[in-house]
């Protein structure tokens, strides 16, 4: 078919009709990733082996090949570093003294004292917020250890609900929904985490403190679990739960398109079809 015969009107009518699809459908092109356990924090910095490798792996898998360093938020002591991944750890107290944002393969917001639950403090400070926001925009990954719901975090997690208190869907330390899970070694590493670059962690005494309702966060953009939480939390809520939880694929996974931009895609290609049958139609 050629452009004559197609014709530029359709041409236009089609390119607005996607236009408008993508304009209705607003995704955020940075990736973010919900961790419950303090290994990296906590464990590794207390000598744990197989903590320290589990740190290795995310930095790996945060990195990539970017060969830009990863900024660890939050850490005022130097006692999380690279652990033999090759990748450069900067760490700060605050967002802003990390300085430009783009220069990071990713961020890491480290919990309080590396445990046991989220400093939301890191975020609330003045100009984090926006920094961080323009970051994700830009295409950035945000790691966040020991998130547990509430408000703060909700221009990244549920941007549509900021006043949303998501503490109600996290179960397990300073989470608000019931659960037995305080602290717990019975995490599994999913088929997405291990495409992702993670293994199954040896016992380190504690993996698990905090586990992620799927049945909420899964409609916000999160469909990848790396590690799925131990059975035996005791939870309340409807689950299946994780304790690593992601909105999107890491740097070493690849470039898988979010659910969301194939449906954003698929809606406009739809729309396009049933543009060139009138077209079609109109002519006979």
């Amino acid at each position: 078919m050629t452009l004559e015969k197609f014709g530029l009107a359709s041409l236009a009518g089609a390119a607005a009709l996607l236009a408008i699809t993508c304009f209705c459908a607003p995704m955020q092109a940075g990736t973010v990733i919900l961790e419950g356990s303090d290994a990296i924090g906590f464990h590794c910095p207390g000598g744990n082996a197989a903590a320290c490798a589990y740190e290795a792996q995310v930095w790996k898998a945060l990195d990539g090949s970017s060969g830009k360093p990863i900024a660890v938020i939050g850490d005022t002591t130097g006692a999380i570093n690279s652990e033999g991944s090759g990748v450069t750890i900067d760490t700060f107290a605050s967002v802003a003294a990390a300085g430009s944002l783009s220069s990071y393969a990713a961020l890491y917001f480290e919990a309080t004292g590396g445990c046991c639950a989220e400093n939301d403090g890191l975020i609330t400070a003045a100009g984090a917020t926006a920094a961080v926001t323009t970051y994700l925009t830009g295409g950035g990954t945000v790691m966040i250890n020991n998130y547990i719901g509430g408000t703060a975090w909700n221009f990244a997690v549920d941007p549509l609900h900021p006043s949303t208190n998501l503490n109600l869907d996290v179960a397990g330390v300073s989470g608000g929904q019931a659960s037995g899970l305080t602290c717990d070694d019975g995490e599994t590493v999913t088929a997405a985490g291990l495409a992702n670059g993670f293994t199954q962690p040896s016992v380190m005494g504690c993996w698990t403190h905090q586990a992620y309702d799927e049945s909420v966060f899964t409609p916000l953009g999160f469909t990848l679990s790396f590690f799925n939480s131990p059975a035996d939390g005791g939870y309340t809520g409807t689950g299946p739960y994780s304790s690593l939880l992601s909105e999107g694929v890491t740097l070493t996974g690849g470039g898988t398109p979010e659910p969301g931009t194939l449906m954003t895609m698929g809606a406009g290609l739809v729309g396009l079809a049933a543009l060139l049958r009138r077209r079609r139609a109109a002519k006979k």
